[in-house]
């Protein structure tokens, strides 16, 4: 039983956090009505793998999960994982994030991503997730697990926020040298960079893209320095519970780490750490085409989690 969930007053967001204001779907017909706008911008060049997902009842349901995907994935990452979710009752939607899930892998869409873009799919999905649930439980992978915290930080109506191997800080860099490592990549002209130079791309979806944009990785990155330092002074409303790689080749533990400890210091009993021991040294632990993704041993631990969310 997670403690307290929802039960602190929302806070007022500063000034930086405008735009993130909540403005929920009054039921569930609102829902499908919004569901309807964002997956209409899944226009003829994304796939049928990176097009918006919703999964529902026909009703509103006690609860309801939004799930977001990981950097130049695409919410099919998430297929299996939410059908199952689905099968025991719950209602799921999964937004794209601007610039993924085109058809084509090399898209420069990447490059034209901005930081406030990405959020703002995010939070009109917790909009959605408002009028087709009871409680509503925020779930997301590397930056997805980066802002995720980040959208809880500006709302008060989500009961349980899952951050999944975030992306605070690349692995042996610290919030100061993930801050100038930002600095560069807004200075340097915009470049590609592939996710695996020289190999065989098989560890990559093939429904991902093969290479990401300096541009858009920045942009991650400083949403990511704002939740560390926002956590130093106060946490999300709701419980927040971070989910790691003990192997976890590709992001800075520590500094996931020190972002809960903050947001505990703020109020005690409100986060949650798990650190997954038996797991390879892989960062996608979720999508199960990842021929090093132990799914059987991740979805249990994520069910239990979001479950614990309806017997608070």
């Amino acid at each position: 039983m997670l403690p307290n969930i929802g039960a602190a007053k929302p806070p007022d967001p500063p000034p930086h956090e405008d735009g993130l204001r909540p403005d929920p779907a009054g039921d569930y017909a609102d829902a499908l009505r919004r569901f309807a706008k964002l997956s209409a911008r899944d226009g003829p060049q994304i796939s049928s793998p990176g097009r918006s997902r919703f999964y529902g009842h026909g009703t509103r349901t006690p609860l309801a999960v939004v799930l977001i995907h990981g950097f130049t994935n695409c919410p099919q990452q998430w297929d299996m994982f939410a059908s199952e979710l689905q099968a025991a009752g719950h209602t799921i939607v999964v937004p794209r994030l601007p610039g993924h899930g085109h058809y084509f892998r090399g898209t420069h869409a990447l490059a034209r991503v901005t930081g406030p873009a990405l959020l703002a799919t995010i939070n009109e999905a917790v909009d959605i997730a408002c009028g087709a649930g009871e409680r509503i439980v925020l779930a997301g992978l590397s930056i997805g697990g980066t802002f995720a915290p980040r959208i809880a930080l500006a709302r008060g109506d989500i009961a349980h926020t899952i951050s999944i191997v975030p992306f605070f800080a690349p692995a042996k860099l610290s919030i100061k040298g993930t801050s100038r490592l930002a600095a560069i990549l807004e200075f340097v002209p915009n470049f590609f960079v592939s996710w695996d130079p020289g190999g065989d791309d098989s560890l990559i979806p093939a429904y991902g893209y093969p290479r990401f944009a300096s541009r858009m990785l920045a942009e991650s990155l400083r949403i990511g320095i704002a939740v560390e330092a926002i956590a130093r002074e106060r946490a999300p409303a709701g419980h927040t519970t971070f989910v790691l790689n003990a192997r976890e080749p590709a992001c800075n533990n520590a500094v996931s780490e020190a972002v809960r400890a903050g947001f505990e210091r703020d109020r005690p009993g409100s986060t949650g750490l798990v650190v997954l021991e038996d797991l390879p040294a892989n960062h996608d632990i979720i999508d199960p085409t990842n021929a090093e993704a132990r799914v059987d041993l991740v979805y249990p631990v994520l069910r239990r989690s979001i479950e614990a969310t309806a017997l608070s």
